[in-house]
């Protein structure tokens, strides 16, 4: 638990439609607000600090831009650099695991008003499609963020969540890798799906010395990339076990319904019925059978649905285990104002989980 609050500060997702909403830094009132009573459709506030920098909102947020427009001298330029740098989404998520098998290359390059963005590589898994890009500007910035729409099949998915990360590659302020982790339920994982990302209203900010924001400037133009892809390499190496575990919170039941695993994600998927007048934070937390620190905490909530990841900053879930125990931890959003105590309190019995 002694990590509990440097992990929560550094998750980042909300159950919302995103399609008309700028980025916003929700206070942790707004986001008791937004898991109120566990009833409504959203989602746990979070963004995962894998990087140097990871930010995470309501639309996808990542580090850097322009300033002006540039012209074909400079979009040459720019393309040709990206072109030729490779970044494997492994890498940008700190996976140590070889993932690349399940990996859909695509190295597309897109520029517009001398910004150049290269799409890598695109996994898709189980509710979730994960893509890598790379950005190139022209001159440094300190942050920037895209809203996005995604197509499938040419209908346009109507995600909820979605999160972010950015990673300088080098010292300039202008060359990055950036990962998107956006929700996409039952989308088809042994189908070649042709897929359309559009990277779009480019927002950008400078700050001074002491971090404040100087200048804020928006680019109203499209990044669209068209491939096919799919996910049968990961669903053959993905294993589900089926979990009966249920623990109480004040009124409300929940219960562990599947554990699902693979190279690139761990997952525990359950349900919560009943009401509350508090908004609770949960997280599983124990070790493997070979006494490594495991936790996985609540990333996605969408009214009675629960999913639980495991999150490290440190090492990928070790494929020499045989089990994992768990207990579960809860803490309560402050009502009125404040910041979240990070007090959290056993609310279940210890339980095992055997992989296969």
């Amino acid at each position: 638990m002694k990590d509990s609050k440097a992990i929560y500060e550094l998750l980042n997702e909300v159950d919302f439609n995103i399609e008309n909403y700028e980025k916003e830094d929700l206070s942790d009132i707004e986001k008791q607000k937004l898991k109120k009573s566990f009833r409504k459709n959203t989602k746990k506030k979070f963004n995962v600090k894998r990087f140097g920098a990871i930010v995470a909102a309501i639309v996808l947020s990542v580090g850097v831009l322009s300033r002006t427009n540039f012209g074909k001298k400079a979009f040459a330029a720019t393309q040709s650099k990206i072109s030729e740098i490779s970044y494997s989404i492994g890498k940008a998520l700190n996976i140590e695991k070889n993932i690349e098998p399940y990996a859909n290359v695509v190295n597309q390059v897109v520029e517009n008003n001398g910004i150049g963005v290269k799409l890598s590589d695109v996994i898709i898994d189980k509710d979730e499609l994960i893509f890598s890009t790379i950005l190139e500007t022209n001159e440094p910035v300190d942050e920037f963020r895209f809203n996005y729409d995604i197509f499938i099949n040419g209908k346009r998915l109507n995600f909820y969540s979605a999160s972010g990360s950015s990673q300088g590659i080098n010292n300039s302020k202008t060359l990055f890798v950036n990962t998107y982790s956006t929700e996409a339920k039952d989308i088809e994982l042994t189908k070649n799906m042709d897929i359309k990302i559009v990277l779009r209203d480019f927002n950008y900010y400078i700050w001074d010395s002491q971090g404040n924001t100087i200048q804020e400037e928006n680019v109203q133009e499209n990044w669209e990339f068209e491939f096919t892809a799919n996910g049968k390499e990961l669903m053959a190496n993905t294993y589900q076990v089926p979990l009966n575990y249920s623990f109480k919170i004040d009124n409300q039941q929940c219960t562990l319904e599947e554990f699902r695993y693979n190279p690139v994600n761990q997952k525990i998927y359950a349900k919560i019925k009943g009401e509350s007048e508090d908004v609770y934070d949960i997280k599983l937390m124990g070790h493997d059978n070979l006494e490594n620190e495991v936790n996985f905490y609540l990333i996605r909530q969408s009214e009675e649905n629960l999913v639980f990841k495991y999150l490290s900053l440190n090492n990928d879930l070790s494929d020499k285990i045989t089990s994992i125990t768990l207990t579960p931890y809860a803490a309560k959003f402050p009502r009125e104002s404040g910041r979240m105590s990070n007090d959290y309190k056993q609310i279940g019995e210890e339980f095992t989980i055997y992989l296969k």
